[in-house]
């Protein structure tokens, strides 16, 4: 599983930064080379980005003052199944 939240962190960070997110995307970043080195405690941390207002779920990729529909579909399925796998390795340790 630890590849997969990798991947999916790295693919993440890459729709962040072409969209201009970079805040976020060195959030992410910053978890992906974290999780080598804590794990358990930075899945946590990458599960706490996803609740509250001004949290990740409510990032909404636009240019151009227009909003990127298939952009921020890609973000909502790999936001999905980032919660998703985190949620699957946390009850598992």
């Amino acid at each position: 599983m630890r590849k997969k939240i990798k991947e999916l962190l790295a693919q993440i960070t890459s729709l962040l930064l072409d969209n201009d997110q970079k805040k976020w995307a060195e959030q992410f970043d910053y978890f992906y080379q974290k999780l080598d080195i804590d794990y358990d405690n930075t899945l946590m941390e990458i599960k706490r980005t996803f609740g509250g207002a001004g949290s990740f779920n409510d990032v909404v990729l636009h240019k151009d003052g227009k909003m990127l529909i298939r952009e921020n579909r890609e973000l909502s399925v790999l936001q999905d199944q980032l919660y998703d796998a985190l949620k699957k390795e946390i009850i598992s340790h």
